[in-house]
C-alpha cells in the first residue's frame, strides 16, 4: 500500500474512532440513559441463567487484567526473543499500561454506575468505558499487528487477523451480556481502544524508521 494512502487510512480510522468515542461519552455524560441502552438492556436481562450467559461469562476472562497482564509480558518477551525488536517489545508493554491509565481517568471523570456489580468478573467500580473492551483492543490488536509484521505466510496472517478481531468483539460483548456494562460502555471501549492502538502503531512505526536511520548513519560513520 502506498505510504500516503496508508497514512490517510490510519488518520481517517483514527478520527472516526475518536469522534465515535467522544460522541458516546457526551451522550452518556449528559443524558440519563442513551436510547441504545434502553433498547439493549432488556435483551441482556433475558439471557440470564442461559447457556449463552455461561459461555460469555468465561469469554470475559480473556479480557481480564489477570489474563491480559501476563499475556502482554509474555508476548513482549517472546517478541524480543524471536525478532530482537526491542522497540516492539516496549510498545507491547507500555501501550496497554497507558491505555489502562486513560480508561481509569475517563471512568473517574464520567462516574457512570454499572448496571450491576459482579465482583467475580471484575464488574466493580465505574462503568464507562468498558476496560475489558478497550484494553482487549490494545493488547490483542498489538499482538495481531506485530505477529503479522513478522509472519511471512499471507494465509496465516489473515487467519490471525480474523481470529483476533472476532475474539476482541466477543470479549467486549461479553461485558454487555453478563450485564456489568451498558452497550454504550462497550462501544466506547472499542472506540477509545482503537484510538490507543492506532497511536501505538504510528509511534512505533515512526520510532522504528528513525532507529533504522540511526543504524545506517552509524554504519556509514564507521566506514569513514
Amino acid at each position: 500500500m502506498n505510504r500516503s494512502i496508508r497514512f490517510n487510512f490510519y488518520l481517517s480510522f483514527l478520527m472516526l474512532a475518536l469522534v465515535t468515542g467522544l460522541v458516546v461519552l457526551l451522550r452518556v455524560r449528559y443524558t440519563d440513559m442513551p436510547i441504545i441502552d434502553k433498547w439493549a438492556m432488556p435483551f441482556a436481562v433475558g439471557l440470564e441463567d442461559t447457556v449463552i450467559f455461561e459461555v460469555f461469562r468465561w469469554i470475559t476472562e480473556l479480557g481480564s487484567s489477570t489474563f491480559l497482564t501476563p499475556l502482554s509480558i509474555l508476548f513482549a518477551i517472546g517478541l524480543w526473543f524471536y525478532t530482537k525488536d526491542w522497540l516492539a517489545s516496549i510498545v507491547a508493554l507500555v501501550g496497554p499500561y497507558l491505555g489502562h491509565k486513560l480508561n481509569y481517568w475517563i471512568k473517574i471523570n464520567v462516574e457512570r454506575e454499572r448496571p450491576r456489580i459482579f465482583a467475580e468478573a471484575e464488574g466493580i467500580g465505574y462503568s464507562f468505558p468498558s476496560g475489558h473492551a478497550m484494553i482487549s483492543v490494545i493488547v490483542y490488536g498489538l499482538v495481531i499487528y506485530f505477529t503479522i509484521k513478522y509472519v511471512k505466510s499471507t494465509k496465516l496472517a489473515f487467519r490471525i487477523n480474523l481470529i483476533g478481531i472476532i475474539l476482541i468483539i466477543l470479549i467486549g460483548m461479553s461485558r454487555y451480556v453478563i450485564r456489568v456494562h451498558y452497550l454504550t460502555d462497550v462501544l466506547a471501549g472499542f472506540a477509545f481502544g482503537v484510538v490507543c492502538l492506532l497511536l501505538c502503531i504510528k509511534i512505533y512505526e515512526y520510532l522504528f524508521t528513525w532507529k533504522g536511520k540511526i543504524v545506517i548513519w552509524k554504519s556509514v560513520s564507521r566506514r569513514r
